[in-house]
């Protein structure tokens, strides 16, 4: 299907006059699956929408991403589909990520999400992109057959855990100078002598193919000032420990504190210690130090779900990442 055979009702987005009404049509179509990072993202576009001059500023100091380019489905005066675009540079080029693929429930089982997406895949050919990335739920079984259809293969499956504990007033900081168990996992704060492990088992578990579009980059868990002062500039803050059986260094875990999205955990494992070292050091951490807020781990699917599970976590979601090769324009 060409350009110009795309029915009237699609059109591109205009983001100084359509935020609201999409931020409200995402609210709508995944209310039973938005964790508090939706959250978030609606109320930031509903404050975009409001104050035009924040549009530009979010980048600064948070990973949100406004919508500039993508597509809605407007009919009966409102709009009723929506598709975002987000380009992202990477050391491959410019990748594409098609999200918040969203269609009224009143206006579903007529095409406009295939629609939307077929139009989305023009777009980024007509600008040169040779691949479009998506993610779905993987309950979410008519949309993963519509991506399939359309081209779309299954990469990696990630799950979002959550851990919270209620509030207590016998909430103490860790002890800096590091604890020990019985199991035999000792855990104290990270230093530079680690940092090379770190980095590459960070890469294991958030490998470069995935984590592009993340809040994540290596140089802010690197240790020194200038990973602090980014840290600093963009609201988070890191705590890394590290986790020992006996005089093994088997994993070391990060703590990211940011005032509007509260608390989230990234663990970074020896392959053959995996579930000990989360394990040791949630047993050893998380249950003698009880945190107010919620917390937040992404994660392979499949990958130390039973230490996740006695530790307190949720698994919430399990999203399916797909990609597709775009073809050039001929």
């Amino acid at each position: 299907m060409n350009t110009l055979s795309y029915p009237p009702m699609l059109r591109p987005l205009n983001p100084h006059q359509d935020l609201l009404f999409i931020a409200d049509l995402i609210e709508l179509c995944f209310a039973e699956t938005l964790d508090q990072s939706g959250r978030e993202y609606i109320r930031q576009l509903r404050q975009i929408a409001k104050e035009p001059s924040a549009y530009w500023f979010g980048r600064a100091t948070n990973h949100y991403y406004a919508p500039r380019q993508g597509f809605v489905w407007e009919e009966e005066g409102r709009i009723v589909g929506n598709l975002s675009i987000f380009p992202f540079q990477t050391p491959h080029g410019v990748q594409y990520l098609i999200a918040n693929v969203a269609v009224h429930p009143d206006f579903r089982r007529r095409g406009i999400a295939r629609l939307l997406t077929e139009r989305a895949l023009d777009y980024i050919r007509e600008r040169g992109g040779c691949q479009a990335w998506l993610n779905v739920r993987q309950d979410n079984l008519a949309a993963v057959s519509l991506y399939r259809q359309l081209g779309f293969s299954e990469q990696l499956r990630r799950t979002h855990w959550q851990y919270h504990k209620s509030s207590s007033p016998f909430q103490r900081e860790p002890n800096e100078k590091g604890f020990s168990s019985k199991s035999g996992i000792r855990i104290h704060p990270r230093t530079a002598a680690e940092w090379k492990s770190h980095q590459r088992w960070l890469l294991l578990t958030y490998p470069q193919e995935y984590h592009w579009h993340l809040d994540f980059h290596l140089d802010w868990f690197a240790p020194g000032f200038f990973a602090w002062l980014r840290g600093f500039l963009s609201e988070n803050r890191y705590k890394h420990y590290s986790i020992f059986k006996e005089k093994r260094l088997i994993g070391i875990a990060t703590l990211q504190s940011n005032p509007r999205e509260g608390k989230a955990l990234w663990m970074a494992c020896d392959p053959e210690w995996e579930n000990e070292a989360i394990q040791g050091f949630l047993d050893d951490f998380l249950k003698k130090h009880i945190w107010q807020e919620k917390i937040t781990l992404d994660y392979p699917a499949q990958r130390a779900t039973q230490p996740l599970q006695e530790a307190g976590f949720t698994p919430t979601q399990t999203l399916i990442w797909m990609k597709r090769f775009v073809e050039p324009q001929k």
